[in-house]
């Protein structure tokens, strides 16, 4: 017996359950059905498997990135009431309204331009040290005791100016982890939300440091779901194409020039055609699924504890 005011959930729940169908399980199943027979014909492609594991690399990477960038921010959004906190919320959320070829503008104009400030600075501040240390050889024993100072920070700074962000593994992880990052950091900061602070408190007042009753008391509670956000990161990276085709479309690694996955499956659908494509898709689509599967397993062993 249906009353009358369930009756406009049910359609709701009809309708939301034939659109799920129609948009996301359909597609997926038609893709594996199609594909499956061909995995192993596609994963014993020499490039494919290159191109796997340079995306894998590049978005483990890019995981990482997020974790040492993100953790202090999400616990910082989900404990503290500050000045400007909603500026900092809205730019989280920024890279995930940004078309994603201009974020590969934006990676490049940054980074790999004659426009950079950041590497225009440094190669001015370097340009200062070496005018420094020349003077410094007029004073004998400033010299000894400084030279070998300025001369290890010029090495320093001359090393960074010299990375390379075009067709790199350092461009390519720039480009994901700008997109990816925001996913950990609101998986992370709603589960610190859920945390009571009351224990942080107690800790604090008896002498705790922020760093110890974060490890000790919040990081127990929470350590599951930055591993989530983690993994939301990484796949995020994975699945990424529209910046790697300004940033990375190849990737200089091993001596080589690499496709991503996403660009080596482009090329495939652009140069030989769909069916190929759906053969690369495919077996992508089950490493992927391989991943989260043997991810989501090793981290519910400690779940019953």
């Amino acid at each position: 017996m249906v009353y009358m005011g369930e009756l406009p959930l049910k359609v709701a729940l009809a309708v939301s359950l034939l659109i799920l169908t129609i948009l996301i399980i359909y597609p997926l199943i038609l893709i594996i059905a199609l594909g499956s027979t061909q995995v192993t014909s596609a994963l014993s492609v020499g490039s494919f498997l290159e191109s796997i594991e340079i995306t894998v690399i590049m978005s483990t990477l890019s995981a990482l990135v997020a974790i040492i960038m993100g953790t202090p921010l999400a616990y910082l959004l989900a404990r503290y009431r500050f000045r400007f906190k909603q500026l900092l919320d809205s730019i989280i959320d920024i890279p995930i309204m940004i078309p994603h070829v201009i974020v590969g503008i934006m990676i490049v104009l940054a980074f790999a331009s004659k426009y950079s400030a950041l590497f225009n600075s440094l190669n001015t501040v370097i340009l200062h040290l070496r005018a420094f240390n020349s003077t410094l050889l007029h004073y004998g024993l400033l010299h000894v005791l400084l030279s070998p100072m300025v001369d290890a920070l010029i090495y320093a700074l001359s090393t960074v100016v010299g990375i390379k962000f075009i067709n790199t593994l350092w461009g390519a992880v720039a480009a994901v982890a700008f997109l990816s990052s925001t996913y950990y950091i609101r998986v992370t900061e709603a589960a610190v939300s859920m945390v009571n602070p009351e224990m942080e408190i107690v800790a604090r007042t008896l002498g705790a440091s922020p760093s110890r009753v974060f490890i000790s008391i919040t990081l127990p509670k929470v350590w599951r779901a930055m591993a989530n956000g983690a993994l939301l990161s990484w796949a995020r990276s994975v699945s990424e194409a529209g910046a790697l085709f300004i940033v990375a479309y190849s990737i200089y690694f091993n001596g080589k020039y690499i496709y991503p996955a996403s660009v080596y499956i482009y090329e495939s659908y652009v140069g030989i055609g769909l069916s190929n494509a759906v053969k690369y898709s495919a077996a992508l689509l089950v490493v992927v699924l391989v991943i989260f599967i043997v991810y989501r397993v090793i981290l519910n062993i400690r779940r019953g504890d």
